[in-house]
């Protein structure tokens, strides 16, 4: 109820006014178109409607960057001073490296010590590499060796047994047939006798058949019953007998008689020759006995062959163990490049760059004083170095009325006016409307946000800051004087006025409602006169400076109080 009755207050208070002057003048009546000085009357016409929302504000930085240092220590050089223009990236401040620099160099010498021992890992599985192949080919090529030495000795040794053995069979064979070639040539034997003589009988009787044949074949050759070739080969088969008939009477002959002395001694001679053939196969046989112990060598060979097979491979394992050493040596790589790049971060950021490009807002260090870090303060955030903004956009914060806030759309143009540059203008859009209003002295208000374009950044925070949000903007549309329409409770009316006189009230749809005018979309056109109501009218008479006022008393009233953002500062970001 307080909040009405401040703003009736101050609307009787501006009413007051402007009609207290503008009486004394004689206008506040004043109409054309009227016959009757008692009605005041308006025509329809085509015009513009503009309806604003005002407010004021200071101008804050949209966005606010604190600058500290990743670094401890003191502060050497410092590059840039309040109110000057950086892009990100520039120099801005430096601090002292003596202990960063210790920090790197020590990273650099962990770092070659860390290459160092992977490279002699490297070098030390190559070798074993080596190594281990070339042991396990050698062993492999032994042990293929000794089994083939092994087998070849199994193999000479079965062929000497057997050669041994048939050795003692054939010298006993030998013996044998030398006792009876002996025992032959010192007594005939009968069956040989006999044997020859039945040899002779059966070569004298092939002769003879030979000898007929020969001869009959002979006979009818002289006849000419038979060829030359037949009787020839008869000739030869008579022939062919006729010798082996004389070679079985030698054979028989040498039957009847014993051999020669020549013959016996030749024949005792084989028995010594044979005797002696056979001791020698019998001690070759011994000798077997002897080979069986190199069949032992040769198989204890392959056992030490395989036995170094075995534990080449087993070196080979060690390949392993020298990989693992080579991981940790990786390992331990990847540590010290981590250390030293982490060395080399700190080292860095003793150098203070901008972080956003933006205009220096506050210095707050000097030369020689002592800093602490951003990341190592517990308490705080560490010493803030500069205060910086980006001036190109900035912003401004207002408090609009309740009653207003409904027109206010998030982005609508607004017009910005500040006291420093009174004939100059800048535009932006409104960026967020806060979702809760707030209450102040019963005077509920809700935030609004505007983004200001500032290319040439001349605006600075802090600077008042007069706004105007555009909420309704139409052209060439039928209007009216706000005072020409009635609020009934069949909706909004206006009074048609024809030949001077009122008519019937009739009902009109109305769009956009100006401060002055108001838009008419259905019921009345161009040219219609229509009857003013009396108590509307001393408004339109108003100065600018008061209309604004009255637009946004709550505006108004908070400036008068000292609250709300004309009477306080922005906020940072």
């Amino acid at each position: 109820m307080k909040k009405w009755i401040i703003i009736s207050v101050i609307v009787v208070l501006v009413l007051g006014i402007g009609g207290g002057v503008y009486l004394a003048r004689g206008k506040i009546f004043s109409k054309k178109n009227s016959k009757d000085p008692m009605i005041q009357t308006v025509t329809v016409r085509r015009g513009d409607i503009t309806d604003t929302v005002s407010a004021t504000g200071t101008i804050q930085p949209l966005v606010i960057v604190e600058v500290r240092s990743k670094a401890s220590g003191a502060i050497t050089k410092l590059y840039v001073d309040e109110g000057d223009t950086v892009k990100a990236g520039d120099l801005m401040a430096e601090i002292e490296k003596t202990y960063t620099q210790v920090d790197v160099d020590q990273a650099q010498a962990n770092l070659r010590s860390a290459q160092a021992r992977l490279q002699q890992a490297d070098m030390n599985i190559d070798l074993q590499k080596q190594t281990s192949d070339v042991q396990i080919k050698q062993a492999q090529e032994n042990l293929a060796n000794a089994k083939t030495k092994l087998v070849q000795l199994e193999e000479q040794v079965k062929y000497e047994h057997e050669t041994d053995a048939r050795g003692i069979i054939d010298a006993q064979n030998d013996l044998d047939m030398s006792n009876l070639r002996l025992r032959q040539a010192q007594i005939p034997r009968p069956e040989s006798v006999k044997k020859a003589q039945l040899a002779v009988d059966q070569a004298k009787s092939s002769m003879d058949l030979a000898q007929t044949e020969y001869d009959r074949l002979k006979a009818l050759y002289a006849k000419q019953f038979v060829s030359k070739s037949e009787l020839d080969s008869a000739q030869s088969q008579y022939e062919s007998s006729k010798s082996q008939y004389d070679s079985a009477l030698e054979q028989l002959k040498l039957a009847q008689q014993p051999s020669s002395e020549d013959d016996i001694k030749l024949a005792q001679k084989s028995i010594d020759k044979s005797e002696l053939a056979l001791t020698s196969s019998k001690q070759k046989v011994e000798e077997e006995k002897l080979r069986a112990k190199d069949i032992e060598l040769a198989k204890s060979q392959v056992k030490d062959a395989q036995t170094s097979l075995d534990l080449a491979n087993a070196n080979k394992a060690q390949i392993a163990l020298k990989e693992k050493d080579k991981e940790a040596a990786q390992a331990s790589l990847v540590s010290s490049q981590a250390a030293l790049k982490s060395a080399n971060d700190r080292n860095d950021d003793t150098i203070v760059r901008a972080p956003v490009s933006g205009t220096v807002l506050n210095r707050n260090v000097e030369v020689g004083q002592v800093i602490s870090s951003s990341l190592g303060a517990l308490a705080s955030a560490g010493t803030l170095l500069f205060t910086m903004a980006d001036l190109a956009n900035v912003y401004v914060d207002t408090d609009v009325d309740e009653t207003d806030i409904g027109k206010v759309k998030v982005g609508q143009s607004v017009t910005i006016t500040v006291d420093a540059f009174p004939d100059m203008k800048f535009k932006g859009k409104v960026l967020k409307i806060s979702p809760q209003g707030k209450t102040v002295q019963n005077i509920t208000t809700f935030t609004v946000t505007s983004v200001i374009e500032n290319p040439s950044k001349i605006l600075k925070p802090s600077m008042n800051a007069s706004v105007e949000i555009l909420a309704e903007d139409v052209h060439n549309v039928l209007v009216v004087e706000n005072e020409a329409i009635m609020d009934t409770r069949n909706g909004k009316m206006v009074t048609p006025v024809i030949d001077g006189k009122p008519g019937n009230p009739v009902s009109v749809e109305i769009g956009v409602r100006g401060w002055d005018t108001t838009e008419i979309i259905f019921g009345a056109e161009e040219g219609d006169v229509l009857a003013l109501i009396p108590s509307g009218g001393a408004k339109n008479e108003l100065p600018a400076f008061m209309k604004n006022m009255m637009k946004n008393p709550m505006n108004t009233f908070g400036r008068m109080q000292g609250v709300g953002p004309g009477g306080g500062g922005g906020r940072g970001r």
